[in-house]
């Protein structure tokens, strides 16, 4: 999705125009695999734009997918630098990613994101960029819900309900300002647990911090440094999942995929120890951590690992 939305930030040029009708006018545009411009020949997505109730209406294809939009947004003009109205991102399998809505380049409304079997993973309200209220959704592997939190920001309002795999409540709290209540529930559907806490939060953490981690990660590739060529250098950010075990999962590369440094960073991650997991309103909680890897070119700056 980072490489989707760089092109809702960048002012794009105009490549050349062609005219689809008397009262339409249309532009054609030339993607690199970063959603960056360039020439056609050099392209792997291609944009189609027309001009519709006072909006550009841009579809992006990938050139060897030309049946399925990738991406649909609207912008005021041609130049593709101002965001208005819907916004709309697809999976390669056709499935819908995100739905969002921009005024004069800032979120505005509802928010929604799906995984690619079409489930609801997150639901954000913004008001004219200002997030005001969450909702992020968790499933089991077999696809029924296990928890599902919501946040009102401007009234510092969370709350969290968890569930068992045969869909029954086990756990909520109910959290405003600095004080909570906390409710767990027996295999009968009893309150077995009730009670106050106060705010406790903690980020997800490698053992030993930020220096554990550098000693960690500087050993795994120094261990390989022999085999890095020049495609190799720069920053991998790695994204993962701390499970409430410290275990880790879905772990990827989000940048430099192919390398040899995404392949040391994201073999690292899986198999390490376990990491501290994050406390959440006084509760284990699992977390997504963007974890970033850089390596510099020792014939410029010298090696730098994190």
């Amino acid at each position: 999705m980072n490489a989707k939305t760089a092109l809702l930030t960048t002012v794009l040029v105009l490549l050349f125009f062609i005219s689809f009708s008397q009262s339409e006018k249309g532009y054609v545009y030339y993607f690199d695999k970063n959603l960056g411009i360039t020439e056609k020949s050099n392209s792997v997505f291609t944009g189609h734009g027309v001009l519709k109730d006072g909006l550009l209406n841009l579809h992006v294809y990938a050139n060897d997918l030309p049946d399925v939009a990738l991406l649909i947004a609207n912008f005021t003009d041609s130049s593709l630098a101002v965001n208005q109205g819907l916004f709309q991102s697809f999976y390669f399998n056709g499935k819908k990613e995100t739905e969002c809505n921009y005024d004069n380049n800032q979120l505005n409304g509802p928010s929604r994101k799906w995984d690619e079997k079409s489930v609801l993973i997150d639901s954000l309200v913004y008001d004219h960029g200002k997030l005001t209220d969450s909702a992020r959704f968790y499933y089991f592997n077999h696809g029924k819900l296990s928890s599902y939190n919501v946040t009102h920001f401007e009234n510092d309002q969370f709350e969290q309900h968890d569930y068992n795999d045969s869909g029954r409540l086990v756990y909520e709290f109910y959290f405003k300002g600095n004080k909570g209540v906390r409710k767990e529930y027996n295999s009968s559907g009893d309150v077995k647990t009730d009670s106050l806490f106060t705010r406790e939060e903690k980020e997800a953490s490698f053992p030993g911090g930020a220096r554990g981690w550098q000693i960690f990660i500087t050993r795994r590739i120094e261990s390989k440094i022999d085999k890095f060529t020049d495609r190799d250098y720069g920053t991998c950010v790695v994204r993962f999942i701390i499970n409430t075990d410290g275990t880790v999962s879905d772990v990827e590369a989000t940048t430099m995929k192919g390398s040899l440094l995404a392949e040391v960073a994201v073999n690292a991650v899986k198999s390490g120890p376990k990491w501290i997991p994050a406390v959440q309103y006084g509760k284990i909680v699992k977390a997504y951590r963007l974890q970033p890897v850089t390596l510099q070119n020792p014939r410029s700056n010298g090696i730098m690992m994190h």
